[in-house]
């Protein structure tokens, strides 16, 4: 009877998944078709984007993790795989379809949904009683940024995360770079092809926060 069961499950799990996936495609689709340059593509991050951007961050010392621009969740729910169980990731948007999406979509209590800027992250992280991060990753698109608005973003970044602390970023070009290399001590890049765009990763540690005031 139990193998009965099992077998009328795991269908009921298959159809639930491309439901939840067809959904998130639905939404990416009609947040890139209404606003192209913020949300830079329809689709999904691919594994290994995920998985290159994720590999090396030492999970065990991550309390507080930044997601900017998580959009339908293909990195926050990778993140979540991998947080601790006290940990808690705090994912932020401008669009209300994305974090209304992600909320539905991913029912975690490490999770902290935001609609609104990045560069508020200071009063977010506040209201939320945290003054540090141990990670950011994010997904923005900082070629399209106003040049105030990025400078804003990286500076209170650079400003929140602790010593030990890392900024990661996947992009469409490189604009972020010189932002970082002013800011960080250390600033690592590679390229991902097997992304639909392909993408420019960047990790950046040893934050200064005297060049972030």
């Amino acid at each position: 009877m139990a193998d009965v069961q099992e077998a009328a499950l795991y269908p009921a799990s298959r159809s639930h998944a491309r439901t939840s996936d067809l959904k998130a495609r639905l939404v990416a689709a009609a947040e890139f078709f209404k606003s192209p340059t913020m949300v830079g593509s329809s689709f999904p991050a691919s594994h290994w984007l995920i998985n290159r951007m994720l590999h090396g961050i030492d999970w065990s010392r991550v309390t507080t993790m930044l997601e900017y621009g998580p959009g339908t969740g293909a990195f926050t729910a990778a993140i979540l795989t991998r947080l601790p169980s006290h940990a808690r990731l705090i994912a932020i948007d401008t669009s209300a379809s994305f974090t209304d999406h992600l909320i539905s979509a991913i029912p975690d209590q490490r999770l902290h949904v935001v609609t609104g800027s990045a560069a508020d992250v200071q009063h977010i992280m506040a209201s939320h009683g945290l003054s540090q991060a141990d990670c950011i990753i994010s997904g923005l698109p900082f070629s399209t940024l106003e040049p105030d608005a990025a400078t804003q973003i990286i500076d209170r970044s650079a400003q929140l995360l602790c010593p030990h602390g890392l900024f990661m970023a996947y992009q469409m070009r490189t604009a972020v770079r010189p932002l970082l290399e002013d800011r960080y001590g250390s600033v690592r890049a590679a390229y991902e092809w097997r992304n639909i765009p392909p993408c420019h990763l960047f990790w950046a540690s040893e934050p200064n926060q005297a060049m972030a005031q």
